[in-house]
C-alpha cells in the first residue's frame, strides 16, 4: 500500500480496507496534482461521501493538503491560476471566465513520495504496540472500539492461512468478521505448535499460556471486552491462560481473564485427541512434539483443566459456544463429539459438515461456521452494553 500505516483509516473510521488501498494508489499516481472527488470516486469505486471523509483524516496527517480551485461551467475541467487582472482561462474551451462567474471546488493534493511504502500515518492516541505473534487485521487501531476478536490457531497451524481455504486467501474468516462489526478489532495470534521435533519448535502448554498471557498483555488486549475464535489445541491454551491470569496474581492478567466474555470453540480436544495415537502409528522416525503427547485422549491434565473451565466460565461471565467436525481426517476423527464436547450446562455442540482442518476454513458468510461466529460476537457486544 502507499502509505504504511492506512488501516488507521480502516480503524478510525470504519473504511473498508479494499477501499483504503483503492485510494492510495490513486494518490501515488496523482502525487503533486489536484484530486477531484468526482474523478476519484469513479476511479475508486468509493463513495463520493466516504471519499471526502478519508481524504480530510489524510489531510490531518499531513498526506494531501487542501485547497480551492475553479472550474469552467462548460467542460467541468480545473483552471489554472488567474491573469493580472483575476480572469480564468479554459484551455479547453478557450473561453475567459471572471472570477464572480465560476464555481471553486475543493480538491486534494497528494504529496510527493519517492516510494510506494515511503509515507506513514501517525498512530493516533499513541497507538497499538507492534507484538511478535500478535497480528493485527481490521480495526485494531481505532481507540474507540468496543472489543477485541482474537483468532488463536491449533497444532501446525499459523496466523494467517488457519483461517482461509487453500489458495484462497482473499476468503478470510478474521476480516469477514471484522467488515461484519466495524466498530470492534480482529486479531490472529500465532505460535509456534509444531506436532513434530523435526518441523519445528513449541512449548508445553502450561508454557504456552503464560507466554501468550504476556504477548496479549503487552499488545494492550483485555482492556475492553475480549472474545476468542479458538481452532483444535488454541481452545485448550486459551483456556490454560485463563486459568494462569486468575491463579498467578497478576492484576493486569485477572484484567485479561475477567474480560473474556465469549469462546468460540471449533474442534477443541478438552478431553484429548485420537491425533496422539495416529501419531505414534507414523512411529518413531516422525518424532512427535511434547504438545503432540499432551493431547492424548483422557491426559489427566487436561481433564484437570476442564474440570477447572467448567467450575469457573460461569463465575467469569463467558459465552460459549461449540462446534465440531463430523467428517473424519486420513480416516480417523481427530476430535470426536464427545471430546468436543467442554461438559458446560446449557452449551449444545453444534455438528458441523467439515474435517478438522477445514472447519475452521468457511467459504462463504453464509457458512454456518461464520454464521454462528457472527451471531455470537453479535450477542456479545450487545450483552456488554455497546
Amino acid at each position: 500500500m502507499y502509505f504504511q500505516e492506512s488501516d488507521i483509516l480502516v480503524a478510525n473510521q470504519n473504511f473498508i480496507e479494499e477501499d483504503v488501498e483503492a485510494v492510495d494508489e490513486y494518490l501515488f499516481k496523482n502525487q503533486g496534482n489536484a484530486v477531484r472527488l468526482s474523478r476519484a470516486s469513479d476511479f475508486t469505486d468509493v463513495d463520493e461521501g466516504q471519499l471526502q471523509s478519508m481524504l480530510e483524516k489524510y489531510e490531518v496527517a499531513g498526506v494531501v493538503s487542501a485547497t480551492s480551485l475553479p472550474v469552467c461551467g462548460r467542460d467541468d475541467s480545473l483552471l489554472e491560476e488567474p491573469d493580472a487582472q483575476g480572469n480564468y482561462f479554459c484551455d479547453l474551451c478557450e473561453e475567459t471566465y471572471p472570477a464572480d462567474k465560476l464555481v471553486f471546488e475543493t480538491v486534494y493534493i497528494p504529496r510527493e513520495t519517492e516510494f510506494e511504502c515511503g509515507d506513514t500515518i501517525p498512530i493516533a492516541h499513541g497507538g497499538v504496540p507492534d507484538v511478535d505473534g500478535i497480528v493485527k487485521i481490521i480495526g485494531c487501531s481505532n481507540p474507540d472500539r468496543v472489543a477485541d476478536v482474537v483468532f488463536v490457531h491449533g497444532l501446525d497451524g499459523d496466523a494467517k492461512s488457519t483461517w482461509h481455504p487453500k489458495d484462497q486467501p482473499d476468503d478470510f474468516f478474521p476480516r469477514w468478521l471484522g467488515e461484519e462489526f466495524p466498530q470492534i478489532g480482529v486479531w490472529s495470534l500465532g505460535y509456534e505448535a509444531s506436532s513434530s521435533n523435526w518441523k519445528g519448535t513449541t512449548m508445553p502448554l502450561v508454557d504456552r499460556a503464560t507466554n501468550v498471557l504476556a504477548r496479549l498483555e503487552s499488545a494492550g488486549i483485555g482492556n475492553r471486552p475480549v472474545i476468542y475464535i479458538v481452532h483444535s489445541l488454541g481452545g485448550l491454551v486459551i483456556k490454560q491462560a485463563l486459568s494462569h491470569a486468575l491463579g498467578y496474581g497478576n492484576s493486569q492478567w485477572e484484567k485479561i481473564a475477567n474480560n473474556t466474555k465469549a469462546i468460540m470453540f471449533l474442534a477443541t480436544p478438552h478431553s484429548g485427541s485420537d491425533i496422539s495415537g495416529y501419531v505414534e502409528y507414523l512411529g518413531k522416525v516422525y518424532s512427535a512434539s511434547v504438545t503432540v503427547e499432551e493431547l492424548e485422549s483422557h491426559h489427566p491434565q487436561l481433564r484437570n483443566l476442564n474440570t477447572w473451565f467448567r467450575n469457573n466460565c460461569a463465575k467469569i461471565g463467558i459465552n460459549i459456544e461449540v462446534l465440531f467436525e463430523k467428517k473424519p481426517t486420513f480416516g480417523f476423527m481427530v476430535v470426536n463429539e464427545t471430546s468436543a464436547d467442554p461438559g458446560i450446562v446449557g452449551v449444545s455442540t453444534i455438528p458441523i459438515d467439515a474435517d478438522h482442518a477445514t472447519i475452521c476454513k468457511p467459504t462463504s458468510k453464509s457458512d454456518l461456521v461464520f454464521a454462528r461466529t457472527r451471531l455470537l460476537v453479535e450477542r456479545t457486544i450487545r450483552s456488554s452494553g455497546n
